[in-house]
């Protein structure tokens, strides 16, 4: 009789797949390999969020040393997958068991990394149940193996009703493994302590006989939130956060834990606390291997318990600017500097996962203290900002993060009652976005309206300085490439970045920082907008210069690239991209000008003039006094004068982009 090739699947950690046997294997086939003498093996990794990845007795730690795997074998022809083998022909590891037993490699054919399997006793869901499990081989009549595993860590697996401790599991079914593979249900306490890992398929060949690795990853998101400010000339305190839309301003908040919540009404619209997860995979078969999404496995909720807040702890505090009466009562500055809600770095949260996503929205009330040691204060309320909801839809093992940035550009009122004007400028919430493909994604969100939320591939904010070249890094980097940019208003994306939105390159001044306020400035007020491209000058003396053509900016894009290679799809005319040169500071500007704005209006600029300027003299242009009445005199005289300016009275969505 020929002897069997085990196969063993071993759940180790990052042990590179082993050979088998020198045996002859079930079929006809043989296959010259070492050590295990032809038993199937597992052997495994733990995939962390922020980029580790965790192998041997570490990985087996965090699955509490063990896990359930499910092995189908068939053969299949082209366009066929796992779901064309039924459980009657095609099942080997009925939902087994494995375990992890340190230094016990080797010490039997079926465990090559401190993985086995064979000898434990089955338990439910397996069909099994009360059998012993026994050794498993390769059989090569089959032309492909799949295997599916999960693991509930701490909590123990139960297939009744879940109590503490606890999480409820069905059988791994592959009949339906691109729309419910298996199911685990608890509550978010429970849910967080499970894992979840990706189909392995093992295609007949030179992998026969190999360890079979599986990659696991918690089933649970991270998630965290900070704050920053540039609002010039005063220092950001006191910030306290609503928790929904309809608190009227008069009320206010003494919330001081940072906080998130949801207005929508759909189940996705909302925080989980508890429910069902099923696991699926929806991107399998061997005609979908170049695919980003070869399976990988997605999970959905249902039967969920909500919640429409989501808290983060209080904010951290950074030290006075110049000459604020307190020492450190502030929050942070810059995007590197950020005030992250939390006690303890890096100041992540669980949060149970979401796929679709939903809209995010910050609402604050906030004080303004000015750095000139006066003591002055503006105090502001009802600043509001949305995140889009592509960027909020969490995945299993994703770390997150949103940083919002309150800036001279805000839609807060300085008063309660909202029939007075909004803002100092309008407050604006702008929201960046980076996604990196090892699993981690960070947002800045600007407080204003329109909100603006640009986006990199692979850019993170996570320090002053990433790069380590001895400053402070910038908002985005050129060789990350394209910049992706998105605008909401009132909880709604706009539909409309073809037409009206813009992108320009921004002349700095020299030892001046460009605010979203002067861009609006700029481009209302401005000595002279001309040429194509358009140049436009403003009386602040800022130079836009339209940069559609050079940036190559694009309108009708329909997918955003994601982490992990998972493209984003947006409708067309919602997103917009732009290709940034190193150096350079941009501003998007989307035109929110209502069609009830005020006709266009004057405005007298006040200038100290010892010689006559180019266009002294010139119609319209010069007056003696601040409100135009009087023209300046033909015959020049030092003195001050006031120059005439149109004001268009626009409204604009405005972020300032800088690019190192």
């Amino acid at each position: 009789m020929t002897t069997m090739k085990k196969f063993l699947f071993f759940a180790a950690a990052i042990v590179m797949m082993a050979s088998c046997a020198n045996d002859d294997l079930v079929g006809d086939n043989t296959s010259k390999t070492t050590g295990n003498d032809g038993a199937i093996a597992f052997s495994t990794t733990f995939k962390g969020a922020t980029r580790a990845d965790y192998v041997g007795a570490d990985a087996a730690e965090k699955l509490n040393n063990h896990f359930t795997v499910a092995g189908y074998k068939g053969t299949y022809t082209s366009g066929q997958d796992l779901e064309d083998v039924t459980t009657e022909t095609g099942t080997v590891f009925d939902n087994y068991i494995v375990n992890w037993t340190q230094n016990t490699a080797a010490t039997t054919g079926s465990n090559t990394s401190d993985w086995e399997y064979v000898g434990t006793a089955a338990v439910a869901p397996s069909t099994l149940a009360g059998n012993t499990q026994s050794i498993k081989y390769w059989d090569y009549t089959a032309t492909q193996y799949d295997f599916i595993a999960y693991s509930t860590g701490t909590a123990t697996a139960v297939t009744g009703t879940p109590g503490t401790g606890e999480i409820k599991v069905t059988a791994i079914d592959p009949e339906n493994a691109k729309t419910a593979a298996y199911t685990l249900a608890g509550t978010a306490a429970d849910l967080e302590k499970c894992y979840i890992a990706d189909m392995v398929t093992v295609y007949k060949g030179a992998d026969y006989g190999k360890e079979v690795q599986l990659t696991f990853r918690a089933l649970a998101s991270k998630v965290r939130m900070a704050i920053y400010e540039t609002v010039p000339g005063y220092s950001v305190k006191d910030v306290k956060f609503y928790t929904n839309s309809s608190t009227a301003l008069a009320t206010g908040t003494d919330v001081t834990d940072a906080t998130l919540f949801t207005t929508g009404t759909a189940t996705k619209d909302n925080f989980y606390t508890a429910g069902t997860y099923t696991v699926s995979f929806p991107t399998i078969g061997s005609t979908n291997t170049s695919e980003s999404d070869y399976n990988k496995a997605h999970v959905a909720l249902s039967d969920a318990t909500t919640a429409t807040t989501k808290t983060f702890g209080t904010l951290n505090k950074v030290g006075r600017e110049y000459r604020e009466a307190d020492a450190t009562n502030y929050i942070g500055r810059t995007s590197a500097t950020a005030s992250f809600a939390g006690t303890t770095a890096p100041y992540y949260q669980i949060a149970m996962p979401n796929e679709e996503g939903t809209v995010l929205e910050l609402r604050i009330d906030y004080t303004l203290l000015s750095i000139d040691g006066s003591g002055e204060e503006i105090k502001v309320h009802g600043a509001t900002a949305y995140v889009p909801a592509i960027y909020a839809a969490w995945k299993s093992n994703y770390a997150y993060t949103y940083i919002f940035k309150i800036s001279d550009n805000t839609n807060g009122w300085t008063s309660t009652v909202t029939d007075d004007p909004a803002g100092l400028y309008p407050i604006t919430f702008d929201a960046v976005v980076v996604e990196t493909t090892d699993y981690t994604q960070s947002t800045i969100t600007n407080v204003a309206t329109p909100s603006i939320t640009t986006y990199q591939v692979g850019h993170v904010y996570n320090n002053a300085d990433p790069d380590g070249d001895g400053t402070p890094d910038d908002e985005y980097d050129a060789t990350k490439g394209d910049i992706y940019v998105q605008v909401m208003k009132e909880g709604a994306l706009k539909e409309d970045l073809d037409t009206k939105g813009k992108l320009y390159e921004v002349t700095d001044r020299t030892g001046k920082t460009i605010t979203e306020a002067e861009v609006m400035d700029a481009l209302n007020i401005y000595v002279s907008s001309t040429g194509t491209p358009l140049v436009v000058t403003g009386r602040n003396g800022w130079v836009l210069t339209d940069a559609t053509t050079s940036a190559s900016v694009d309108a009708t894009i329909e997918t955003i690239p994601g982490a992990d290679g998972n493209n984003i799809t947006v409708d067309e005319k919602t997103a917009a991209k732009f290709t940034p040169t190193a150096g350079k500071t941009y501003a998007y500007v989307y035109d929110d000008t209502p069609s009830s704005a005020p006709a266009a209006s004057y405005y007298y600029s006040a200038e100290a003039l010892t010689s006559a300027p180019a266009d002294w003299g010139t119609s319209g242009v010069w007056y003696a006094d601040p409100n135009g009445a009087t023209a300046a005199p033909t015959t020049f005289a030092a003195g001050t004068y006031y120059k005439k300016y149109t004001n268009l009275n626009n409204v604009y969505g405005v972020k300032v982009i800088k690019v190192e």
